[in-house]
C-alpha cells in the first residue's frame, strides 16, 4: 500500500513540476501575410493546475484561452476578429515547444518556440 500511494505521490509532484516549466516567456518567429518575419512572444504563467497568458504580436497583445494540460501536451485558443485559432503544443526537454496552429488565416502551420532567456 505505502508502495502505491508513494508512486501516485512521485506522479503528481512531476506533473505539477513539468506544468511548472511551462512559465515564461516563448518566443517564436513566423512569416507574416506579406512574407516577412514577424516575431512573436507567447507569456505563459501557470496558477496551481490553470494556465493563463497572452500572446504578444506587432498589433498588440491577446490573451489565451480554453487551456487544457495533460502531462507534456497543453492546449490554448486565441481569439480575435471573430476568429479563434487552436494551438496545440509539446513541451520537450530541451526547452522547447514544438506548437501545432489550427484554423489561421494564413493556414496550418507548425513553429518551434524557445525560451526566451
Amino acid at each position: 500500500m505505502k508502495t502505491i500511494l508513494s508512486v501516485c505521490l512521485f506522479l503528481l509532484m512531476a506533473t505539477s513540476g513539468f506544468a511548472a516549466g511551462i512559465d515564461g516567456n516563448w518566443v517564436a518567429n513566423m512569416k507574416g501575410p506579406d512574407g516577412s518575419e514577424m516575431k512573436m512572444t507567447f507569456v505563459f504563467k501557470m496558477d496551481e493546475d490553470k494556465l493563463t497568458g497572452v500572446v504578444k504580436t506587432p498589433n498588440g497583445d491577446v490573451p489565451i484561452s480554453n487551456t487544457k494540460i495533460e502531462g507534456k501536451v497543453f492546449s490554448f485558443d486565441v481569439s480575435f476578429n471573430d476568429m479563434t485559432i487552436k494551438h496545440n503544443c509539446v513541451l520537450k526537454e530541451d526547452d522547447t515547444i514544438g506548437m501545432k496552429v489550427v484554423g489561421s488565416p494564413m493556414g496550418d502551420s507548425e513553429m518551434i518556440l524557445k525560451r526566451e532567456k
